[in-house]
């Protein structure tokens, strides 16, 4: 059996930590999973985002979904050098670890750190890719199968929404958000990065592909906020969904977010 682990980056997510572990819950559950496991791979637990600072995590999600391993931290951090630098590369073996006992409960991991991508057009640009390497070297070594990926995983397919006339003409002049009702959550929280969405425009006929990723929540001070899928290309009039596979196929690759397997 391959044990899928993910990567993550929570860049975004700061002010509303509540709000990403149900969409993490659901987009499992949606697979057929129990709500995942979280592993900490920061040096240390500082930054400007207030949920993941210290042990704000922690105790939103409990000890039990929770675990902080600086051994796998980028010491570059620290030392403001430019190469990565994991703090203790033989900790990839406690993240399998954590790995193969959470899939005894259909549970899966997210490693995680506050990069946003892994790559960022092509280049290196967040120390999850070398923790990527050095797991899928360990689990090689072992004979574990495994695949790496970054969350939500799956390859990108196909969905619909109806937005009213006004958000249409919004996002045709390429509004970058699409906001999305509470009852879709269930469909959009686990949606594969470079999906294509068909809008529909309300009592209408009018149609438009959009390229996005998985739900993401916008925090507001009044404590309201709404969900909405980030837009990663702007509608073209005409464009056929092949040629925003094609796209999204490229777009992924250079964001570091394909599959990678063991052996």
């Amino acid at each position: 059996m391959i044990v899928t682990v993910f990567s993550w980056g929570y860049w975004g997510w700061g002010s509303a930590t509540e709000q990403l572990v149900k969409a993490a819950d659901a987009g499992e559950a949606a697979h057929g999973f129990q709500p995942p496991i979280f592993v900490d791979a920061r040096l240390r637990r500082q930054g400007r985002a207030k949920g993941f600072v210290g042990n704000a995590f922690r105790d939103l999600v409990g000890e039990s979904r929770y675990h902080w391993l600086d051994d796998l931290g980028n010491l570059a951090i620290a030392t403001g050098r430019d190469e990565v630098e994991i703090k203790n590369p033989a900790a990839v073996s406690e993240l399998l670890d954590l790995a193969l006992l959470a899939a005894d409960e259909r549970r899966r991991v997210m490693f995680y750190c506050a990069c946003e991508f892994p790559r960022l057009d092509g280049k290196l640009a967040c120390h999850r890719l070398t923790i990527t390497d050095l797991l899928l070297a360990h689990a090689k070594k072992i004979g574990q199968a495994i695949s790496v990926v970054e969350w939500p995983g799956g390859e990108p397919v196909e969905a619909q929404l109806e937005v009213d006339r006004k958000l249409f003409a919004a996002l045709m002049r390429n509004q970058k958000s699409i906001p999305f009702s509470t009852n879709r959550l269930n469909d959009f929280a686990g949606l594969p990065w470079g999906s294509v969405v068909a809008l529909k425009c309300e009592g209408g006929t009018t149609t438009g592909n959009v390229l996005v990723g998985p739900a993401r929540f916008a925090a507001s001070r009044n404590g309201v906020g709404f969900w909405y899928l980030p837009v990663l290309r702007p509608p073209e009039s005409g464009a056929s969904t092949e040629s925003l596979r094609a796209y999204a196929a490229q777009w992924r690759t250079a964001h570091g977010l394909d599959e990678r397997k063991s052996g």
